[in-house]
């Protein structure tokens, strides 16, 4: 059978086509393998300082010498004959060194050494005893490999340099001192005091790896502060503070924001006298007096006075005054009186004085006056007194608390809000009678001493009739004997029929009586006195009697108030139980 020729034809295309795609695609995969070993090859390039070399020499002329040293690098160097001796002769052996360090070593560390490219540059370093420049390589001295984020500081005037991934590490000390002294240290390393004499200026330092103290594995002053500042924790001056376990101090400085003041770099390891920062500032603490436009942080204590537009933050403790425009942060303990705008926070025991617009909060013990504007909080014991506009909380309390809701674990002192509950205190529900209403049931809470109550009753006159109250109460419960107690309660509930409409409160005095009949089950009756107050002007009042007929022996009447009001003798009786 013959194939026609335009179904051939298309058969064709469609095989040249595949094939066409396919020879693409392997050419498409060629090229991305080509640029992913390219990129990485590029990323992984080593500067041409840090080439090693293995060389040697035996009184062979300088410029002999830097010749075969370029064939051996594919670097190129620079430098005029007249400035640099270059018919002075080299005798040296050198075994897998970085370029840098052979140059350093033959040159006697007199000359600048820069690269540009494949450029390396080289001309006399100046004469000049008031700046001078120090560098060198910092290795491990077990492996030789190179310690990379190693801090090397001048504790005199605080310049400070970290080593870059190969180890190199540049620093320049203005005015240096006759016995000028370097620190390094480096978080996994012993610290080691480097005494550098002016004319060394390069410099091999072999540090010692630590010996792990299994006590102190995860511990870290600043780390608190160093999660608050995220975007900082990879920065040199973090990593300067992690290295340094030793504290510097200093009488005073001054800062634009942390890390950019006369303390520089090193500021987290500095602990100060008199502290000012024009922003913010970082430090490692504060003897005297602390002041910061926007923010104080600290990493480790702070005396005397601190005050901030906004934040004081303080892994450390705090004695003294310590105010905020907003919050005050102490990671310890605290022996001051602490003034803030919206919240007070602690996570240490807290001894002295505490007022927040907002809030005060604390995780540990607290011993003294809390206030505050909305809530104090404090999650272990309280020793003094809570004063809060909304809620008190304690776990137990040793004292007073003062607002609209007061709760604690247990109490030794009184509470006093509209509603107090105390865990291990006392709380009962009582379902009871008085001469209104033939069912009230009331919530009591707080202590013996001093409780709150919550109640409400009701009484059906006929099928379209209900007369219902609420009311909020106060007393206390002195104890008799074994199982009586006297209750002497004030109380106040408005009695309504169908929604509230008018004034129309009871407000009582009850003195009574309290029976353990068994264990979380009690009977209680008593007389009470009872003083209405109602709105004249509304004729729709409930009864006040239905099934009992108390007599009447007072009435009074207020007409240009539209008040008036009833007094009779009553009582109660009920049960209650827990």
């Amino acid at each position: 059978m013959k194939v026609p020729k335009s179904k051939y034809l298309g058969m064709a295309a469609f095989k040249y086509s595949i094939f066409t795609i396919r020879k693409d695609l392997r050419f498409v995969l060629f090229l991305l393998i080509l640029l992913l070993f390219s990129s990485k090859s590029f990323g992984q390039q080593i500067p041409v300082l840090e080439k090693k070399v293995s060389i040697s020499a035996k009184n062979e002329p300088l410029e002999t010498f830097l010749r075969r040293l370029s064939q051996e690098t594919g670097t190129v160097f620079s430098y005029s004959s007249s400035a640099i001796n270059v018919d002075s002769n080299v005798t040296a052996d050198f075994s897998n060194k970085p370029l840098r360090e052979v140059l350093e070593t033959v040159l006697e560390g007199k000359v600048d050494i820069k690269q540009k490219g494949v450029y390396v540059i080289l001309t006399p370093k100046p004469d000049s005893s008031k700046d001078l420049v120090i560098s060198g390589y910092v290795v491990d001295e077990g492996t030789g490999k190179p310690v990379r984020d190693a801090t090397v500081y001048d504790p005199i005037t605080l310049k400070s340099s970290l080593t870059d991934e190969f180890g190199y590490f540049q620093l320049s000390v203005k005015n240096p001192a006759e016995d000028l002294k370097l620190v390094i240290n480096s978080q996994s390393y012993t610290d080691t005091l480097l005494i550098d004499e002016k004319q060394s200026t390069f410099q091999k330092i072999l540090l010692k790896t630590k010996e792990v103290d299994f006590e102190e594995v995860g511990k870290s002053i600043a780390e608190p502060i160093k999660d608050f500042w995220v975007w900082t924790k990879k920065s040199v001056a973090f990593t300067n503070m992690d290295n340094m376990s030793d504290t510097l101090h200093r009488g005073f400085q001054v800062s634009l924001i942390p890390f950019f003041g006369t303390n520089k770099k090193l500021s987290g390891s500095v602990v100060n006298d008199f502290s000012f920062n024009i922003l913010g500032g970082f430090s490692g603490g504060t003897d005297k007096l602390e002041l910061g436009g926007m923010f104080n942080l600290n990493r480790g204590n702070v005396k005397s006075v601190q005050a901030a537009g906004i934040l004081n933050q303080v892994s450390g403790t705090v004695q003294g005054l310590q105010m905020a425009g907003m919050f005050n942060v102490v990671l310890d303990s605290v022996n001051a009186a602490q003034v803030a705008g919206l919240v007070n926070f602690n996570t240490g025991n807290v001894k002295g004085f505490q007022m927040a617009g907002l809030m005060n909060v604390g995780t540990s013990n607290f011993q003294g006056f809390q206030l505050a504007g909305l809530a104090n909080y404090i999650n272990r014991d309280v020793d003094g007194v809570q004063i809060a506009g909304l809620l008190n909380i304690g776990r137990n309390v040793k004292g007073t608390q003062i607002g609209l809701f007061n709760y604690a674990d247990s109490i030794q002192g009184v509470q006093l809000g509209f509603f107090n509950f105390v865990r291990k205190g006392y709380h009962q529900v009582e379902i009871g009678a008085d001469e209104m209403l033939p069912l009230n049931v009331s919530l009591r809470s707080g202590t013996r001493a001093f409780y709150t109550m919550l109640f409400a009753g009701i009484r059906t006159d006929n099928a379209d009739s209900t007369t219902w109250a609420f009311g909020y109460g106060i007393g206390t419960s002195p104890s008799l004997g074994k199982k009586t107690h006297l209750n002497i309660e004030l109380s106040t509930q408005q009695m309504n029929k169908g929604y509230v409409s008018a004034l129309n409160l009871v407000n009582r005095l009850y003195i009574g009586m309290e029976f353990r009949l068994a264990n979380k089950i009690h009977f209680y009756a008593g007389p009470s006195l009872n003083l209405r107050v109602f709105d004249s002007s509304y004729d729709d009042h409930p009864p006040l009697f239905t099934y009992t007929n108390p007599n009447i022996i007072s009435e009074s009447s207020y007409p240009s108030e539209n008040i008036a009001t009833q007094l009779w003798f009553g009582g109660r009786a009920g049960f209650r139980f827990f």
